[in-house]
């Protein structure tokens, strides 16, 4: 651009000596200036810094600064129903319980009374039965007391287990996310009722009681 602008005063120059007619001299004055208002406009446009351009650099500079943030993974269990009118029929059998607390605990049949191993959910509608966790489905079959059974693997210290569903909407080595259907509430044999759940949950080997397990960190579960 410098070279540019010295050509053309030189020219002028040149032309000058020539004694050119009194309108020209000023004209080429004229588009020298216009010529260097040019050169300097250009040269400002291309100094000028694009704010999200800088913002870019900054990123690359700085390795500690994320440039997509990361999504965190929910710790929360949702319980194994999705209606809202799905009732307790019975507790979790806890040894620790109060005498009244565990009489709520006990299953009676074929004139025996049993500790009831998980919660037995209860409704008078139909309820969709739904994976609290994401896990794999481990093993499904028909058992002639509880009716149909689903076990989930969700890590290899956690399981849970579904049992009395009238419906099963998964199959086994099936990958399953939290909240997925798993089945539809159905009959048993310890229960005049038609549409039950009786959900266990397995914790190294230990069961846990599933009303407290909803309220569990996950990550403390591995």
């Amino acid at each position: 651009m410098e070279n540019l602008v010295t050509l053309i005063v030189g020219k002028v120059i040149s032309l000058k000596h020539r004694k050119l007619k009194g309108y020209v001299l000023p004209t080429l004055y004229v588009i020298v200036l216009i010529v260097i208002f040019g050169a300097v406009t250009l040269v400002s446009n291309l100094m000028q810094v694009n704010p999200n351009y800088l913002y870019s650099v900054d990123v690359m500079r700085n390795v500690d600064t994320p440039v997509v943030s990361e999504v965190e993974e929910s710790s929360q269990i949702v319980r194994p129903y999705t209606s809202s009118d799905v009732k307790i029929a019975t507790y979790f059998y806890d040894v620790d319980a109060s005498e009244e607390e565990q009489q709520k605990s006990l299953i009676y049949f074929e004139n025996t009374y049993m500790k009831n191993t998980g919660v037995l959910y209860q409704s008078d509608n139909l309820f969709d039965c739904v994976a609290v966790l994401e896990g794999t489905v481990l093993n499904i079959k028909e058992d002639d007391i509880l009716g149909n059974v689903v076990e989930i693997e969700h890590n290899p210290n956690l399981r849970t287990i579904y049992y009395s569903l009238g419906e099963v909407n998964v199959k086994v080595g099936e990958v399953l996310n939290q909240g997925d259907l798993i089945g539809i509430s159905g009959e048993n044999n310890i229960t005049d009722t038609n549409n039950n759940l009786l959900f266990e949950v397995y914790y190294n080997g230990t069961l846990l009681n599933p009303e407290e397990f909803y309220t569990m960190d996950v990550s403390t579960l591995n």
